[in-house]
């Protein structure tokens, strides 16, 4: 009876489970790569909302597929091998950088790695490789004088023009993150000692590190903080957001990491350094930005005074993530300005 019984149980889970699962292509069907990919796109959905999978995944990766699939019908393909995942990325290799060309051969991987699970079409993505990206390529990140010259495309002594002013210097001279500088009060500026006191990436909403601010960084904040005492009519409370919304609706509000890195991209915009894509997208999103100032600061200090002086402001524990990510873009300025010590003919001739 009770074998009966827990065998009975064991069907009725099997069956559940088959009713849960996303219906997959019999594998005589296999050759129709569209179904194949709705199958898996529905599995990926299901993953991301048992918390296996990012939520931003799924749709991630069926987009990067969509380019696939639009490869194959432009190709006519209707069972791809290898060689067709081969010739795909070389498609691709020609119109983008090979991180982008490594992300979408990833999503084409993910899809007949699962197919093949589902014994319904052989992993053919498997024995292709993913390109190299080079480590030590330069960061693209404007320098000093190019960051000092935002400054002038703020027009005017309005308290938007003051703030923007200050925001710019406070970017550039503490290196931090934007996160950080929002959540900056008024109390966490220090004038007499000319110290900001921030939260970095890993300090959990404590604010236990310190950045000193040049004469100009602090004459700029001075200058803004005097103004919004003025527009107040009093002094400000401690706790009053340290960078505030200007206007009749938000004016006096903490101003968010997204409408502080509008401020900087509009005036790079406004620089002629970042410039937009017939759709009206931002070109290159990731190099000219409101975190590459942060970039800016970093390199300036590597230049001065070195790597460690570099990693102190950046916050990082370790000093390879400041040469990876930020400092690192020093090599190939190096190796270019080694190009007159290497030259033979200068030095035979010279």
């Amino acid at each position: 009876m009770h074998t009966h019984y827990c065998g009975a149980m064991i069907k009725q889970e099997h069956a559940l489970e088959l009713v849960a699962r996303p219906a997959v292509p019999a594998p005589h069907l296999a050759a129709d790569q569209r179904r194949l990919a709705e199958a898996w796109a529905v599995d990926l959905q299901a993953r991301a909302a048992a918390g296996l999978l990012s939520a931003r995944t799924p749709a991630a990766y069926v987009e990067a597929v969509e380019g696939w699939l639009a490869y194959l019908a432009a190709a006519a393909v209707s069972m791809p091998t290898p060689a067709h995942v081969l010739a795909y990325v070389a498609h691709l290799r020609a119109g983008h950088a090979p991180a982008t060309v490594n992300v979408r051969l990833a999503a084409v991987r993910s899809l007949y790695a699962w197919a093949e699970t589902q014994n319904a079409y052989p992993a053919i993505g498997r024995s292709v490789k993913a390109l190299p990206v080079r480590k030590d390529e330069p960061l693209d990140c404007l320098p000093p004088e190019s960051v000092a010259a935002l400054l002038d495309k703020v027009d005017g002594d309005t308290l938007a023009a003051l703030r923007d002013r200050a925001l710019v210097h406070c970017l550039f001279s503490t290196a931090c993150r934007l996160v950080s500088v929002a959540a900056a009060n008024v109390e966490d500026l220090d004038l007499v000692d000319g110290a900001l006191v921030y939260g970095g990436k890993g300090d959990r909403g404590q604010k236990a590190r310190k950045a000193y601010l040049p004469p100009s960084a602090l004459d700029a904040l001075r200058r803004y903080l005097s103004a919004r005492r003025a527009a107040a009519g009093g002094d400000l409370p401690l706790d009053a957001p340290l960078f505030a919304a200007v206007g009749n609706r938000a004016g006096g509000r903490r101003m968010t990491t997204r409408s502080l890195r509008r401020v900087v991209v509009g005036l790079m915009e406004s620089a002629g350094h970042i410039r937009r894509d017939p759709a009206g997208k931002i070109e290159r999103p990731g190099i000219y930005s409101a975190h590459s100032l942060r970039r800016s600061g970093i390199t300036c200090a590597f230049d001065a005074q070195g790597l460690e002086a570099a990693q102190t402001l950046a916050g990082h524990a370790d000093p390879k993530t400041t040469l990876r990510a930020y400092a690192r873009v020093q090599k190939g300025r190096v190796l270019r300005g080694l190009t007159a010590t290497m030259d033979l003919d200068r030095r035979r001739l010279g």
